[in-house]
């Protein structure tokens, strides 16, 4: 299960909530374990919803569009109330039909079940909480992805609750993974592993930069993922994440890249950077220093550990290491289902106005929120490099997500 329902029920319990309900493509398959597209396609004018209530006597519902309930009827979610709402989808039934198979007979059951069926996503989500309980609850809403026509419907229809905006408590409880959800993110950082180092390993003289983020797009979609990025720069190009370009690569010059992909919703990024022959003194400083840099960061990485103590060791390592000048104020950000989660960047702490969270984003780090450590360094004129692993907070340390070995590329 994605859920992590044991820091879900502390939380509520603390805050005070009954009712959790998930409205984002990302948090509605973190709560109910399915893998949706239409609400991203179609983002504004396609509902998801997932409930979760704390007490458990109480059933979880799904609230499925019909463009979702083929994908609802494929997944492994553990919900089993559905509600449905909108037109049916075209289908001939007869009678003679056996079902034959679990999925055969869920989908029947969305497609058929009139009485849960709505005109619209809202009233399905109200009749789903009302046909479980009419006690008075606080409902801790994701309001993200709900419009205020929806929240003011909400609030006029379910007369006896506390409609409470709560994005935040979901981005609270998600921040410690469970077993599945790190399973998913190590096979979204293996595929998205592979395709870097198939395209790192195809690096020659005279390659377009775009040459080789279609290397790395290509493996990304064979192995089912959507790339979000591939940014590739060489030479002068190499100090920031520029987009790749018909820029052929030359003899002597440094070349970096960052790129991102999505697996079945949960996220990867990574990076690295390299020379095309043997590294002069100059780069090989700097990539001295990205490493000192990155290596100080990581030794300070264990629970309770706050982003501005990475940021400054990461910092402090890499100035100490060569590059003086050297001002970044980023040592990376957690990851999951979204690219930025809570507490966002590692780095200089920001105030947070928020029912359920810190002061501000300098949040002491639990154990298994997972990481993207990162030092992108570079010189104007010259070139750069960069590191980035994802890691596992741990009680006295980190984990690797999985292997990723992290040198200087030296193309020959």
């Amino acid at each position: 299960m994605y859920f992590n329902k044991k820091r879900a029920d502390k939380l509520m319990d603390q805050f005070n909530i009954d009712l959790l309900i998930a409205s984002t493509p990302e948090n509605v398959t973190y709560l109910s374990d399915t893998v949706s597209w239409a609400p991203k396609v179609y983002s504004y004018s396609v509902d998801m919803f997932a409930t979760y209530f704390r007490d458990n006597n109480l059933s979880s519902s799904l609230v499925v569009p019909s463009q979702e309930m083929t994908y609802v009827s494929t997944s492994n979610t553990w919900i089993n109330d559905f509600y449905t709402y909108g037109g049916k989808s075209a289908l001939i039934q007869k009678n003679e039909q056996v079902i034959k198979s679990a999925e055969e007979n869920r989908y029947l059951n969305l497609q058929n079940n009139d009485e849960k069926r709505f005109p619209t996503a809202i009233e399905a989500l109200i009749a789903s909480i009302k046909n479980n309980t009419d006690k008075k609850l606080r409902v801790a809403i994701d309001e993200d992805k709900m419009t205020d026509k929806s929240i003011l419907k909400l609030r006029e229809d379910l007369v006896n609750c506390e409609v409470i905006p709560s994005s935040d408590l979901l981005k609270l409880i998600r921040m410690v993974k469970t077993d599945d959800e790190i399973s998913a993110m190590k096979a979204a950082a293996d595929l998205n592993e592979s395709a870097c180092t198939l395209a790192c390993s195809e690096i020659k003289i005279g390659m377009k930069e775009l040459d080789i983020a279609e290397i790395y797009a290509q493996e990304v979609g064979k192995g089912l993922g959507k790339w979000l990025w591939f940014h590739f720069g060489s030479g002068r190009r190499s100090v920031g994440i520029f987009p790749p370009t018909e820029k052929k690569i030359q003899a002597g010059e440094m070349w970096k890249f960052d790129a991102g992909l999505s697996l079945n919703n949960y996220q990867a990024d990574t990076g690295w950077g390299g020379v095309i022959g043997q590294p002069n003194a100059q780069q090989k400083m700097i990539w001295e220093a990205t490493l000192r840099g990155y290596d100080s960061a990581m030794s300070v990485i264990k629970e309770g550990v706050r982003p501005s103590e990475i940021q400054n060791a990461m910092l402090k390592g890499t100035q100490d290491s060569g590059l003086a000048d050297h001002s970044g104020t980023f040592a990376g950000h957690a990851i999951g289902l979204e690219m930025r989660e809570l507490p966002y960047v590692l780095g200089n702490r920001n105030i947070v106005n928020s029912l359920y969270l810190p002061k501000d984003t300098d949040i002491p780090l639990p154990e298994n929120t997972v990481l993207c450590i990162e030092n992108p360094c570079q010189i104007f004129g010259v070139g750069g490099t960069q590191i980035e692993q994802t890691i596992i907070v741990k009680k006295n340390g980190y984990e690797l997500l999985t292997k990723q070995d992290r040198k200087l590329w030296i193309i020959d």
